[in-house]
């Protein structure tokens, strides 16, 4: 018979890490406007969201970029609309660089 393959638990205590590069979520952005690659960011961002609702005390770090901040003030205003009372925070500046941010799950 055949043992069902064990995973080692993962670290419950390490950020669950989504880069939200264009580059990162698809192959190739050829016929996509800037509306359909934000709103395809926006779309990822809150499906990681929605997944990680109920893991309390999980922190969720977005890597967004820099550039003009277009990205980041999206993501941040469906924080403050959609997914109110959460801990949101710049990502560490070490680990990430400029531009991500840390969301803790309440």
């Amino acid at each position: 018979t055949r043992r069902p393959v064990r995973k080692r638990p993962e670290d419950r205590n390490a950020p669950l890490v989504t880069d939200l590069h264009i580059s990162e979520l698809v192959d190739s952005t050829a016929g996509m406007s800037n509306a359909d690659m934000l709103n395809l960011q926006i779309d990822t961002f809150r499906r990681i969201m929605d997944e990680n609702l109920r893991n309390h005390g999980r922190k969720l770090i977005f890597i967004h970029g820099k550039g003009e901040g277009v990205l980041r003030q999206a993501l941040y205003k469906e924080l403050n609309y959609r997914y109110k009372g959460h801990d949101v925070c710049d990502a560490s500046f070490r680990e990430y660089g400029y531009g991500a941010t840390q969301v803790t799950i309440h």
